[in-house]
């Protein structure tokens, strides 16, 4: 992780925190990665707030700020669970862990 965000972070300019339950689908090269599940699946194999570091801060720990945007990546989820206001809140509180743990004050 830490090498491909070292290669990858100078051109990201939009984080989208998801989580991922590491399961392979599929044949081809994008549909390999594993799918994303909800933030408090107790399948996800990421910890998103450690994780989100990679992306946040450089090779020595400090923040860069670079990130313009950071967001929930709910995309591939069913409008059932989009639906639900405990959905959302479970991002939130995600999203603002990111926040507080790396430094994304205004």
């Amino acid at each position: 992780m830490k090498r491909m965000t070292r290669a990858l972070r100078p051109w990201t300019i939009d984080f989208h925190v998801a989580q991922n339950d590491a399961t392979v689908r599929g044949s081809g090269t994008h549909d390999k990665p594993g799918k994303h599940c909800p933030v408090t699946d107790p399948n996800g194999k990421l910890n998103i707030v450690r994780d989100a570091g990679d992306w946040l801060r450089d090779e020595t720990g400090r923040v860069t700020r670079k990130c313009q945007h950071i967001c929930w990546n709910g995309c591939m989820f069913p409008n059932e669970l989009l639906l639900r206001p405990q959905t959302w809140n479970d991002v939130l509180a995600v999203l603002i862990q990111v926040r507080d743990n790396h430094g994304w004050h205004a």
